[in-house]
């Protein structure tokens, strides 16, 4: 029989490598569409942890902001408060100074006297050695006193200022008589057996609070200012100056009201000379 003349194709090289691979099928997804679903779930991770972040964060703000509105209303009131407190204290400062200085209406400070001049009864050694001192006229010869002892201070040493005496009289109006007689004669000095020994200046004063006695040096500067230019004046208690200008009386609470006076005078004096 004549053989068939169908043509077989011969097997080359490749064609034997490729029968062992798998051929790729039009059905399954590329290597684009996979990186795009990838992409596509990241952003989509992304957005829900930002929302979360967002809203965690402003729940912190919100909080926040709640707690500060509290501590500024509460610093608000606490300042009101604190106002009212700071008010009630100086009133109260006030009070008690006022109350300190009513107990010393009848008393008295003296000042310059050395120590251990009144001996061991200091009240009889007073009683007799301020009428004749300051020359006044008294019942027998004597002033009423509850009493009479130096200031709570250490002893001073040998050439040192003496404590002062505190005096405490038994009526106020003998007290304003000494006031005011120590007023008329001024500081006098005090007798002494040895000679040679130079007369201490001897000085009266009323007795004033802490607080006063502050207040009251404050005005020092302004009162040597007033001396030198030889012009009369007087601290009244507690803290007003009075001073006589031209005939007129002025009053000042302050020490910077007063040294605006003593500069507008000093100024009127250099215009005065230079004319």
């Amino acid at each position: 029989m004549p053989r068939s003349t169908k043509n077989l194709s011969k097997k080359t090289p490749a064609n034997v490598e490729n029968e062992g691979e798998p051929s790729v099928s039009s059905g399954m997804p590329s290597a684009d569409a996979n990186s795009g679903s990838m992409e596509s779930d990241i952003v989509q991770a992304l957005d829900r942890i930002t929302d979360n972040l967002t809203k965690a964060v402003v729940a912190r703000v919100g909080e926040a902001e709640k707690r500060i509105a509290d501590v500024e209303a509460a610093a608000t009131s606490s300042e009101a408060r604190l106002a009212y407190l700071e008010k009630q204290v100086h009133d109260v400062r006030e009070h008690i100074d006022d109350l300190n200085n009513r107990g010393r209406r009848c008393n008295i400070r003296i000042v310059g006297l050395p120590e251990g001049s009144e001996g061991s009864d200091s009240v009889k050694f007073f009683e007799r050695c301020i009428p004749e001192f300051l020359q006044m006229d008294t019942k027998a010869g004597r002033l009423k006193l509850d009493r009479a002892h130096r200031s709570l201070a250490l002893k001073p040493g040998t050439g040192q200022c003496p404590r002062p005496l505190i005096v405490k009289f038994h009526n106020f109006t003998d007290k304003q008589r000494v006031m005011e007689a120590a007023c008329r004669l001024g500081s006098r000095r005090s007798n002494q057996e040895d000679p040679t020994h130079k007369e201490p200046r001897i000085s009266f004063f009323n007795d004033y609070s802490v607080e006063v006695v502050w207040r009251c040096k404050a005005f020092d500067d302004i009162k040597a200012q007033l001396r030198k230019m030889n012009m009369d004046y007087a601290l009244l208690c507690p803290d007003t100056l009075k001073v006589m200008v031209n005939g007129t009386q002025r009053r000042f609470d302050t020490p910077k009201e007063a040294a605006s006076l003593l500069h507008s005078l000093e100024q009127r004096c250099e215009d005065t000379a230079s004319q």
